[in-house]
């Protein structure tokens, strides 16, 4: 009996010690999101330590998860800043209009078929707002991808859609902003990303091989409704092992799961809400 009965004191410790862990790391990940918010021009690893008290591993531990669920971006130098939204967080928020069902049943579908963590994204003006998401428990989300693209549309496979669909004077504005680096497979030059836009106009489908981030590589196209209007692009993410066996197969299922949704697309623009060409000109 007393054997027995020290066994569960020694349980009950361990699932107290556990929760005590558990509460202690989302309080310190909490901390970090305060301090994120308190410092959108960004701050360092050994900072965050100081801050929080805790060792430098520890707050590369914390950021980088911060970073795998889109509340953080890693730039270079070792810089960490809030996503595109973060400051939002903890402010009163504007609700954004219900797509149609049909739109979100795009990515349940390209999600069932894939099993690949799916999106959906409209142009808003000066960005791509991601609106819909769906994945499987346990898939790590891009990092640093946040809730919307603004100067990474070169760098991802739903921004080269958009890009794709501008006008000449409406890319020649987004280049001129530059074409900011994120990884060595980010292109750089006018010319290049002249060349790959052509190529997603040519084969209906977008591509980024660890543009964005070396460990990600993505696949998207355009959704369109009746009458070829753009609508939203739709896409989905991998790992690079995954890109190069099973792009030609992926790249053909996103393209026609998209083309699918083209009735739900007729009825999103039938209500006057489809993407016109002064939103697509103005993302940058």
């Amino acid at each position: 009996m007393k054997t027995e009965s020290a066994r569960v004191r020694a349980v009950t410790r361990g699932a107290a010690s556990t929760s005590s862990r558990s509460l202690s790391t989302a309080r310190a990940v909490l901390r970090v999101l305060a301090l994120l918010i308190e410092r959108p021009a960004g701050v360092r690893a050994d900072e965050v330590a100081k801050a929080l008290g805790k060792s430098t591993s520890t707050a590369y531990y914390l950021l980088t998860s911060l970073c795998e669920e889109g509340f953080a971006v890693h730039e270079s130098q070792g810089v960490y800043r809030p996503a595109q939204g973060l400051e939002q967080l903890t402010a009163e928020q504007e609700q954004s209009p219900t797509l149609h069902d049909g739109l979100e049943g795009a990515v349940d579908e390209l999600f069932r078929r894939t099993r690949k963590r799916s999106y959906l994204g409209v142009v808003k003006p000066g960005r791509i707002e991601i609106v819909a998401v769906r994945g499987r428990q346990g898939v790590r989300r891009m990092p640093g991808l946040g809730s919307e693209i603004r100067d990474s549309a070169h760098a991802l496979a739903m921004g080269k859609v958009v890009l794709s669909l501008l006008e000449p004077t409406g890319l020649a504005r987004y280049v001129a902003r530059g074409l900011k680096s994120f990884t060595p497979h980010t292109i750089t030059s006018a010319q290049v990303l002249s060349d790959e836009l052509e190529h997603v106009r040519r084969h209906g489908f977008a591509v980024d091989r660890e543009e964005f981030d070396e460990d990600f590589c993505c696949i998207a196209a355009p959704i369109l409704d009746d009458n070829g209007r753009f609508v939203a692009a739709l896409g989905l993410s991998i790992t690079p092992h995954v890109f190069d066996i099973e792009l030609d197969e992926l790249g053909g299922t996103v393209i026609e799961v998209a083309q699918a949704a083209a009735p739900a697309a007729a009825t999103r623009t039938g209500n006057h809400d489809r993407v016109g060409a002064g939103r697509l000109a103005s993302v940058r």
